[in-house]
């Protein structure tokens, strides 16, 4: 049995603009954990007046023991989006 590492909630994974040409709009995806259940949100985030970025209520979440299955999906939209010529081959890093 692994055991539970501590760690303090949320994670912030990554960060981008919705789109090239919207950037009051951006995604959050973090790490979360409440009533004891551990999740990927990926959260919609709106610019209010102040020019912060502030949570919207649109967003999907994604229990810890469905992360791989959501992240094989992922990648599989990633190499369909290549084959269909959508993106170029994969970047060099």
């Amino acid at each position: 049995m692994t055991e539970k590492l501590a760690i303090a909630y949320p994670v912030e994974i990554f960060k981008m603009w919705k789109s090239a040409r919207n950037r009051k709009q951006s995604i959050v995806g973090a790490i979360k954990q409440f009533e004891g259940h551990t999740f990927l949100d990926c959260r919609l985030f709106d610019t209010n007046a102040e020019g912060q970025a502030v949570p919207t209520t649109k967003g999907v979440t994604v229990g810890i023991a469905q992360l791989q299955q959501f992240a094989a999906g992922v990648n599989k939209a990633l190499e369909r989006a290549r084959s269909l010529g959508l993106l170029e081959a994969e970047p060099a890093e």
